[in-house]
């Protein structure tokens, strides 16, 4: 199966990194001052949004498919609430204004 091979690990591996170094980037250009608690709760953020590709894929290698996809449905609407505090936890103190009109 995928899910247990070596391929898929480097994959997720490698999209961490880059996921990683993109928020960087992305933090730097948006003037968020990132400290040590606010990578933690985004890597905490990231690993719950990931759960819900893992418990999929391992639902589908059961049979269970559409309990999979459910269950991923309802880890993507409770990582997206999960996004919008942690977007306005990050921009606090940020060095720039950006004007939201």
């Amino acid at each position: 199966m995928f899910f247990d091979g070596n391929i898929f690990w480097l994959f997720m591996g490698i999209l961490t990194v880059v996921v990683g170094g993109g928020f960087n980037e992305f933090a730097k250009s948006r003037g968020w001052t990132l400290t040590w608690w606010k990578w933690a709760l985004a890597v905490v953020w990231y690993i719950i949004f990931m759960m819900g590709f893992y418990a999929w894929g391992t639902l589908i290698g059961e049979n269970e498919g559409s309990a999979g996809f459910r269950f991923f449905l309802m880890i993507a609407f409770i990582s997206a609430i999960l996004a919008v505090g942690l977007w306005r936890l990050l921009a606090i103190g940020s060095s720039k204004n950006v004007n939201t009109q």
